[in-house]
């Protein structure tokens, strides 16, 4: 079917280059003794050709003489006729067949499809990223710099038509990027899934993660903490308030100062709960902790993964202790872990041992004994979300799928933007602006842990006499404001990762992709292309002096 949809397009001379050129790089690399690049090399031909077969259907689909599709067709062209877009499309093409040869073949095999996948969809995208901020800048503003637009809009085209045409076509040439390179990855997977592993034991666990915890869909369950009441932290506020010789003589204690306080009681109370003391003699300390929700994961009747990463004394990475797991309090299902402080572990549990409520409590046992000058010392903790359950809900291959609609919908409001940006800016400015915000918008969800942490100095604080201490105030807010408003304005760029759920086979559910469309890809680029054309409404494209 390939071949004749080439064939019927009056692409055969370009499927015989293409052809003749892999076969002959095939022969070549064997005949040195390199069969990996041979393969890479029949890669580069079949993803080179593929491209261009794609290119040369949408160019059919936009035949219409309608404005929309006509714009959006001059897109196609620019984009195989420019440098810039053959440059990046050059580099996307000898980048993906050179990825699974440079996988290391001892690594575990759960290990080599983890850095498939996030090498393979982390280049594509970003080189579909640069793609497709250099093609859109370029394509408004060089118009508008050469007065090329003069010749468009002269024509029964609106401005946002214009825009419209041009977010389209770039739209078009990012689905065929990302088609052609999801396809090739998922091949390769398919592959790879099927390749040996060592033998024994450690061989079959490792074909295990691989089926249930990376090529699946899966979600999270996190345990259920108690939490204080109003009227408990209440009181322990006012405990805490006489406690303290400095608060107890105020007559009047200031909001925030009670707010802090109700907020590091009830700190205190989880980070109990997530703290197990070392046993004492003979006497063992524990905790349970209940997961609610699992009807499902008891339907289907496939394993659940505990992953669990504590710390204990010095958390020294070359130690090993030793902990206690027990289920639903029952003596038969106790078992001993053995874990590394600092490093994640993942113990397998069995659906049926989820009661008919969907609940499963796993206690966990400190089976560590501290030395006698030690004593009291070694309690067993966990940050938040250092324990949770994962599950299966669905498959691999609609996973995927929907882990490169939303990358598709990311790349369509970069393209919105930076066609708004061009309106008004010159084409490497335009680049700078939007490249700094598609940067912003990634790095959004560090940024707000980032906040957390970063708490300038108060303005009650401040003595307005020192210039130095008012200089770092003002740095020191300036920069907070800087980074919240980043924050606010793109965190929901940013926490669409579709990528690294795919590498850690959590699911990337509908829900996600519907609430990516209508943010980013409707709302979000709507509003950049109605910018886009407000400016381009309002500027005076064209001035003729009468000379010349």
């Amino acid at each position: 079917g390939w071949g004749l949809t080439a064939i019927w397009l009056g692409l055969f001379p370009s499927l015989l280059y293409s052809t003749v050129i892999g076969i002959a790089g095939w022969q070549l690399f064997n005949w040195l003794g390199a069969p990996k690049i041979s393969l890479a090399v029949a890669g580069m031909c079949i993803l080179g050709f593929s491209y261009h077969l794609a290119v040369k259907l949408l160019l059919i689909v936009f035949q219409s003489p309608r404005q929309v599709s006509t714009v959006a067709r001059g897109v196609l062209f620019e984009s195989i006729r420019t440098r810039i877009s053959i440059s990046f499309l050059m580099i996307l093409l000898i980048l993906l067949p050179l990825i699974p040869i440079m996988l290391d073949p001892a690594s575990p095999l759960r290990h080599r499809i983890q850095t498939l996948l996030s090498r393979s969809l982390g280049s594509t995208f970003g080189v579909a990223a640069f793609l497709t901020v250099f093609l859109c800048c370029a394509t408004v503003a060089f118009e508008i710099r050469d007065r090329q637009i003069w010749q468009v809009l002269t024509k029964p085209v609106s401005k946002f038509g214009y825009l419209f045409g041009k977010w389209v076509g770039v739209l078009s040439i990012n689905l065929a990027i990302l088609s052609i390179a999801s396809v090739s990855v998922f091949v390769y997977l398919q592959y790879l899934r099927s390749s040996p592993v060592a033998e024994g034991v450690q061989g079959e666990l490792d074909r295990i993660a691989v089926e249930e915890e990376i090529m699946t869909a899966r979600i999270e369950s996190h345990p259920i903490f108690e939490m204080l009441s109003g009227e408990q932290l209440a009181s322990r506020v006012e405990m805490a308030i006489e406690a303290d010789a400095d608060l107890r003589d105020r007559e009047e204690i200031k909001i925030p100062l009670r707010k802090k306080l109700r907020e590091e009681l009830q700190e205190q109370f989880l980070f109990q709960q997530r703290s197990i003391p070392p046993k004492r003699g003979e006497e063992v300390f524990s905790h349970t902790y209940r997961f609610e929700g699992l009807q499902h994961a008891k339907e289907m009747g496939t394993p659940l993964a505990f992953k669990y990463r504590f710390h204990i004394t010095q958390s020294d990475e070359h130690q090993t202790f030793e902990a206690g797991l027990m289920y639903n309090d029952d003596p038969a299902t106790r078992h001993i872990i053995t874990y590394v402080p600092t490093m994640t572990h993942v113990t397998m549990i069995p659906a049926y041992l989820i009661d008919d409520d969907g609940v499963l409590e796993i206690s966990i046992f400190n089976l560590y004994l501290p030395p006698p000058i030690e004593q009291g010392m070694g309690a067993m903790v966990f940050d938040k979300g250092g324990i949770r359950l994962l599950y299966r809900v669905g498959n691999f291959e609609p996973n995927f799928f929907r882990a490169m609609l939303v990358l598709w919908v990311k790349l369509a409001f970069l393209a919105a933007l930076a066609l708004a940006a061009s309106t008004f800016l010159s084409f490497p400015v335009a680049c700078l602006v939007t490249l700094t915000i598609f940067i912003c918008g990634t790095l959004a969800p560090y940024l707000s842990v980032a906040l957390g942490a970063y708490i300038p100095t108060s303005t009650s604080a401040v003595d307005f006499s020192n210039l130095g201490q008012i200089i770092q105030w003002l740095f020191e807010n300036t920069i907070r404001g800087i980074a919240s408003a980043m924050v606010f304005a793109l965190n929901g760029f940013g926490d669409q990762r579709p990528t690294d759920q795919l590498v850690n086979g959590m699911l990337v559910s509908w829900s996600t992709v519907i609430r990516g469309i209508i943010t980013i890809g409707i709302i979000w680029s709507g509003i950049a292309l109605g910018v886009g054309t407000y400016v381009l409404k309002k500027r005076q494209l064209a001035i003729y002096s009468g000379s010349g």
